[in-house]
């Protein structure tokens, strides 16, 4: 399970130097974040690519080396 919290800067001080991942997600509604570090999680959606959030987080998954995580896939799915 993954606690959600709501404030960016709750996450980003949590973090330190603890191995953290992100994705990002394109929808009609404009582009979604999420980030898991430890059993925290970020989530947020954004409809403009310029907002000043999302930037700062992407930089901080970037400077962190976070792994940036594609899709998903169930784990009796994956081999076959």
């Amino acid at each position: 399970m993954v606690n959600l919290v709501e404030e960016w800067t709750v996450l980003e001080e949590y973090a330190n130097d603890k191995q953290g991942f992100y994705q990002l997600l394109e929808g009609s509604s404009g582009l979604e974040v999420r980030v898991l570090v430890g059993r925290l999680g970020f989530k947020r959606e954004f409809k403009d690519k310029g907002d000043p959030l999302l930037n700062r987080i992407l930089n901080f998954c970037i400077n962190k080396s976070y792994i940036k995580v594609g899709e998903n896939i169930r784990d009796e799915l994956f081999f076959k």
